[in-house]
């Protein structure tokens, strides 16, 4: 069965939101998530862009049997770079290639870190995107954090020059969840921007959250008060 890589993508994305608030519990929940496929950025970083605080994600999906050649040039040119850098321990921590196969049961993929998408196995190696959709909403949710801010733009700018001299030429947007389900946008200017207007803008919606649920409760103290009046008015 032939399978588009936006609809693994689209499916990828719609599981990771469900599962984020199934584990999201009494905690506000920031992110941006950058869909890059068919735009100027997909040729410079790869199809989708997850930041979570400091919890980054860039995956690069495929079909099985779709053409390879353009990728593993760009899987060459940056294994190069990785060595001169040193960059090898984040790249296998933020960095992923996952190729799809649709069968009668299930979707069975190859998830592995991008640096080792090729050569590609001579036999099948079938793992379950649940798996890895559940892994990473468990690091997003827990704050797993295992390198800086500073540290993965420093990456992902190196991963930009191996692949050309274009611009990302797009901002992003930043999601704010908050228990109970209700949402709040933010743009940003920079879709690589990893912290400064997150913590800003989160800070000031944190404060702002505050004040509302202080004044909630003000009212409704105010409204127990005056039950509780009318009601010793009544029994005089």
């Amino acid at each position: 069965m032939k399978l588009y890589e936006n609809i693994t993508i689209g499916n990828f994305l719609f599981s990771l939101g469900y599962s984020l608030r199934d584990k999201q519990g009494k905690n506000m929940l920031a992110g941006s998530i950058n869909l890059l496929q068919q735009t100027p950025a997909d040729q410079l970083l790869g199809d989708v862009l997850l930041k979570f605080k400091g919890v980054v994600r860039l995956i690069e999906f495929k079909a099985e049997g779709a053409s390879l050649a353009k990728e593993k040039g760009r899987h060459a040119a940056l294994c190069v770079a990785i060595q001169e850098r040193q960059f090898e321990a984040i790249s296998r921590g933020v960095h992923w290639f996952i190729e799809t196969k649709a069968t009668e049961k299930t979707l069975g993929l190859r998830v592995v870190p991008y640096l080792d998408a090729f050569p590609r196995p001579s036999g099948p190696k079938v793992q379950l995107l649940e798996e890895f959709i559940s892994v990473l909403a468990e690091d997003i949710a827990t704050q797993n954090i295992t390198y800086t801010g500073a540290q993965i733009n420093e990456y992902l700018a190196w991963v930009r020059r191996t692949q050309g001299t274009g611009a990302v030429g797009s901002g992003g947007l930043l999601l704010l969840a908050e228990p109970g389900g209700l949402l709040r946008f933010a743009p940003l200017a920079d879709l690589l921007d990893l912290n400064l207007e997150h913590s800003v803008w989160i800070k000031e919606r944190v404060v702002r959250l505050d004040r509302d649920i202080d004044l909630m409760r003000q009212r409704e103290n105010e409204r127990q008060r005056k039950l509780e009046r009318k009601g010793l008015g009544l029994e005089r």
